[in-house]
């Protein structure tokens, strides 16, 4: 079975004194040396650092529609555990993803209400295996492979080094056409503004006050059904786009900070707004 936390290698080059000392000093780093999550090696100007991603075998579920969920880059507390947003405020996330009309857990499967100590390790498995119950097969990337808690801490770490970030960028791009080529992955949903923005090259003004038009695009269609106006309301949140000679979908969502907003009304709007890709998907594949 495939491993949800790797090790990656980052060439510093000139860089590596400053990286290094942000790394050890700013309180916003201090996480990835309490957490193991990085080691430096002066001899090759490195930076060793571990990171997460959920590549399911497609080979085993060849009937199933690929669909990668994009993140901009991992959280050192997710990594630290062993799985995707698994740091106390955001494992919620798995019950919004399994409330979803498309996804089902396995009979007497995870309580995603309480976690212990079993929860991360049969979660991660399942995701891995892919033996819950969809038409779909869910992939977990993330477009910067390097954690911090925040992307623009991540920034911020090598605002110094523009062209070692321009690197970052550009490697995490054709990563990302490299995976979806390889697994014949057409739809892409992502969570953040930026992270569309760095796909697509949508301009800021498109995703400007994206949680307050979604969740009136939710409400509106709740009262009337009507798919088509729903999709006119939120067309800014869709793009085709082209990952190396690989053409893609990608659908923005709701940012994971507002995926427990809409308690009362049977789903969430975060994963109100999954299911309509969901949806839209099955109908365009």
């Amino acid at each position: 079975m495939k491993r949800i936390i790797t090790s990656r290698t980052l060439k510093l080059g000139d860089n590596f004194a400053a990286i290094k000392e942000k790394i050890e000093t700013y309180p916003k780093y201090a996480s990835l040396k309490k957490r193991k999550l990085c080691e430096f090696n002066p001899e090759n100007n490195e930076l060793v650092y571990r990171t997460e991603k959920i590549y399911p075998n497609r080979s085993e579920h060849p009937q199933r529609i690929p669909v990668l969920l994009l993140f901009s880059n991992p959280h050192p507390d997710s990594v630290a555990r062993g799985l995707f947003l698994s740091e106390p405020h955001s494992r919620s996330f798995w019950q919004r993803l399994f409330e979803s009309d498309y996804l089902c857990l396995p009979v007497g499967g995870i309580n995603l209400e309480r976690w212990d100590e079993s929860t991360l390790k049969l979660l991660g498995k399942l995701m891995l295996e892919g033996k819950y119950e969809s038409r779909f097969l869910l992939y977990f990337h993330c477009l910067f492979p390097i954690p911090t808690r925040q992307l623009a801490d991540l920034k911020r770490l090598f605002k110094s080094a523009p062209h070692l970030w321009a690197k970052i960028e550009r490697s995490g791009m054709e990563e990302l056409g490299k995976l979806t080529k390889d697994e014949r992955i057409k739809h892409i949903v992502v969570f953040a503004g930026p992270t569309f923005q760095a796909l697509t090259g949508a301009s800021v003004e498109t995703y400007k006050g994206w949680r307050n038009k979604v969740k009136h695009s939710v409400d509106d269609y709740l009262k009337d059904r009507d798919t088509g106006k729903y999709w006119t309301s939120l067309s800014a949140g869709y793009a085709k786009t082209k990952l190396g000679s690989n053409d893609v979908d990608v659908h923005l969502g709701l940012d994971t900070w507002a995926k427990n907003i809409g308690k009362g009304m049977g789903k969430r709007y975060f994963t109100w707004v999954l299911d309509m890709i969901f949806t839209r998907i099955i109908e365009t594949t």
